[in-house]
């Protein structure tokens, strides 16, 4: 297994849905490198917690001419913010969970939170926005194309996806 792999813990906050831009709420936290900061509405006292990535996906982005949304630049979010796009979580979560998977051991990626917190987008994705899950999957045959011998290697790919909802 990789060096150092273990449990690791990775919180992203996702731009207002409609309902809450309809609202008029206003953005209770603010995230610089592993720091994530929640800020009470009501009394403006702040909490900040320490993750292994806090990632920031809530403005900062710019739209590619092909739909992809890409970092704007770094610092372009709120409050010095740098958009984390999907390549970024990729890069940091699921890259080191494919190593481990091209190793042999058997490997697992857990997303928690409630309804609408953007679970189901950084594992998925949509469009050209893809998520962990399809990102993984490309780079699992693309590696198995490159496969010079097949005699000395053989491949079995297994991939499962469970999604438990209003438990």
């Amino acid at each position: 297994m990789s060096e150092g792999e273990s449990v690791r813990v990775a919180v992203r906050v996702r731009p207002f849905n409609g309902r809450e831009k309809d609202r008029g709420s206003k953005l209770c936290v603010r995230m610089l490198d592993k720091a994530t900061t929640l800020i009470n509405p009501e009394n403006g006292v702040e909490k900040t917690f320490s993750f292994d990535f806090s990632y920031w996906s809530h403005d900062g982005q710019e739209e590619q001419p092909d739909g992809y949304n890409a970092c704007k630049g770094e610092g372009q979010g709120t409050d010095g913010a740098t958009y984390a796009d999907q390549m970024k979580v990729f890069s940091d979560l699921g890259q080191g969970v494919l190593n481990n998977a091209y190793e042999g051991f058997n490997s697992c990626l857990f997303a928690y939170g409630q309804t609408g917190s953007g679970k189901s987008y950084s594992m998925v994705g949509y469009g050209v926005n893809k998520g962990i899950v399809p990102i993984t999957c490309d780079e699992i045959f693309k590696k198995i194309e490159l496969n010079q011998d097949p005699s000395k290697y053989q491949y079995q790919v297994t991939i499962q996806m469970l999604e438990i909802y209003n438990e």
